[in-house]
C-alpha cells in the first residue's frame, strides 16, 4: 500500500457562547487536563489525556506573565467578555503533515503562532494530538478572541462599526413598521434599512482568515521536500475536477477500530479509490502524450536534418528542350544541304548526258529513270530526318518531352505536295 501523503487541512471556528461554548471548556477538551471556570464555578475534565502529545502557551508582546498558564488566560478573556452572545475566543484546527518529526511539528506551528497571532497582539494555546496510536497528527490552536494591549497588558477595546443586513440575495433588509406594514422612511422620505453592530476584530475578517490559511501552507512546505508539498486552495480553486473527502471525526474512527463500519469513512475510502483510478488514468495519458511528444519530436528533426542537405534540383526540361531544338535544327541543315547536293550532282549528271541523249534516244528513258531514283532515296532521307516538320522533337528526346512541356506549340503538318523552302 503506498504510503499515505502530506495533506493541507485548516478550519476556524468560534467559540460562541450564544451556541453554549466556553473557552474554559474548550481548553479542557484540547488539553486533556481539568480546567475550573472561575466565572460560572464549574469544572471540565473531558480526559483522553492519551491522545494529547503536546500543550504550549505563547503570549504577546506586553501580555502579562501569568497568561503563560492556559487556565488564567481564558477564564481572564471569559470574565471580559459579558455579554450573552459574546465570543471569548476561536479555535484553529490544523492537519500535520505525516513526514514532520515530533520536533518539526513544534517548530511549525509555533512559528506560525508567533507570525500570524501573537504579532497581532493575540494569545494562544496550541495543543498537539493523534489518535492514541500514531496516526492522523493534527493540532487545535485556542485563541484568545480579543488583542492585548501591548502598552497596559490589559484587553484592547474592540471597535465597532454599523453595517447594513443583508438577505440570502445580498441585498438590502428593509426595515418594517409593525403597524402599517410598510418599509420606515425618515423625516425627510428616505427609506430605512436593518442595520447591525459590527466588530472591527481583525480575526472575523475574510482577508485574515485567507492569509491564515495561506501561511499554514507556506510554513509547512518550508519543512517539507518538493514531492510532498500541501495547497492551501480548494481543490475547485486549484482547477482540479477531483472529489474532496469529507471529515471523519472521532466518532467515525472508534466505529472503525471497533471493527464496525462508519458510514462517513466508507464514503471516504470510495472518493479515495476514485481520485487514485482518475489520478492513474491521467498519468497513464500524461506518458502516452510524452511518448507522442518524443515521436514527433523526432521526426521534425529527420526532416530539418534533411532540409539542411539540399538534394539535387529536378532537371529544367524547358532549357534541355531548347539545346534539343537547335541540335535538331543544325542536323535538319546538314540533311538538307546532303540531299541538295546529290539531287546538284545528280542534276549535273544529267546535263553532262544530255548531248548523249540526243544520240541515244533509246537510252533516254532509263537515264530519267535513274534520276527519279536518286531524288526519291534522297526524299526518304529528307522524311526520316523529319525536315518538313517544324515545332516537335523526335521521340528520342528527354523525358519525350517535345511538343507536351509547357509552353511548347503544337505541331502543324505541311500541306500535300509542298516542298521546303530551299529545297531543289
Amino acid at each position: 500500500e503506498p504510503k499515505p501523503m502530506a495533506i493541507y487541512h485548516l478550519s476556524v471556528s468560534n467559540v460562541s457562547r450564544a451556541s453554549g461554548s466556553k473557552a474554559t471548556a474548550t481548553l479542557s477538551y484540547i488539553s486533556g487536563r481539568r480546567v475550573h471556570d472561575e466565572r460560572r464555578g464549574e469544572t471540565y475534565d473531558y480526559g483522553r489525556k492519551e491522545r494529547v502529545l503536546r500543550v504550549g502557551t505563547l503570549l504577546p508582546e506586553g501580555a502579562p506573565a501569568e497568561y503563560a498558564d492556559p487556565a488564567v488566560l481564558f477564564n481572564a478573556v471569559e470574565l471580559h467578555e459579558t455579554g450573552r452572545t459574546a465570543r471569548p475566543a476561536k479555535k484553529i484546527v490544523v492537519a500535520l503533515p505525516r513526514e514532520f518529526t515530533p520536533r518539526q511539528r513544534v517548530q511549525a506551528l509555533e512559528e506560525y503562532i508567533r507570525e500570524n497571532l501573537n504579532a497581532d497582539g493575540y494569545a494562544a494555546t496550541y495543543a498537539i494530538h493523534d489518535d492514541g496510536r500514531g496516526n492522523n497528527p493534527h493540532a487545535h490552536i485556542l485563541v484568545a478572541n480579543r488583542q492585548i494591549d501591548p502598552a497596559t497588558g490589559g484587553w484592547a477595546r474592540l471597535k465597532q462599526r454599523m453595517e447594513y443586513v443583508l438577505d440570502e440575495r445580498g441585498e438590502r433588509v428593509p426595515l418594517i413598521d409593525p403597524e402599517t406594514g410598510r418599509q420606515k422612511t425618515d423625516k425627510r422620505g428616505r427609506r430605512q434599512w436593518k442595520r447591525t453592530s459590527v466588530s472591527l476584530n481583525p480575526l472575523d475578517r475574510k482577508a485574515k482568515l485567507k492569509a491564515l490559511r495561506e501561511s499554514w501552507a507556506n510554513t509547512c512546505n518550508a519543512r517539507l521536500d518538493e514531492t510532498a508539498r500541501i495547497d492551501h486552495r480548494s481543490l475547485e480553486d486549484q482547477g482540479s475536477d477531483l472529489e474532496p473527502t469529507i471529515h471523519e471525526g472521532y466518532a467515525a474512527r472508534a466505529i472503525e477500530r471497533a471493527g464496525g463500519v462508519s458510514e462517513r469513512c466508507q464514503t471516504n475510502r470510495e472518493i479515495r479509490r476514485s481520485n487514485s483510478l482518475l489520478t492513474a488514468v491521467r498519468a497513464e495519458l500524461g506518458r502516452i502524450f510524452d511518448r507522442l511528444g518524443e515521436l514527433f519530436a523526432a521526426k521534425i528533426g529527420r526532416l530539418r536534418r534533411r532540409q539542411a542537405r539540399p538534394e539535387p534540383a529536378e532537371p529544367n526540361w524547358r532549357y534541355f528542350e531548347g539545346d534539343a531544338r537547335r541540335q535538331l535544327e543544325a542536323d535538319k541543315a546538314d540533311h538538307t544541304a546532303a540531299i541538295r547536293g546529290k539531287l546538284m550532282d545528280a542534276r549535273a549528271d544529267v546535263g553532262n548526258r544530255e548531248e548523249w541523249w540526243r544520240s541515244h534516244g533509246t537510252e533516254e528513258h532509263e537515264a530519267a529513270k535513274q534520276i527519279i531514283d536518286v531524288a526519291r532515296a534522297a526524299s526518304r532521307e529528307a522524311r526520316d530526318a523529319n525536315i518538313f516538320k517544324r515545332g516537335r522533337l523526335p521521340e528520342s528526346s528527354p523525358r519525350g518531352c517535345a511538343g507536351r512541356c509547357r509552353g511548347s506549340k503544337t505541331p502543324t503538318s505541311r500541306p500535300t505536295g509542298t516542298r521546303p523552302t530551299g529545297s531543289a
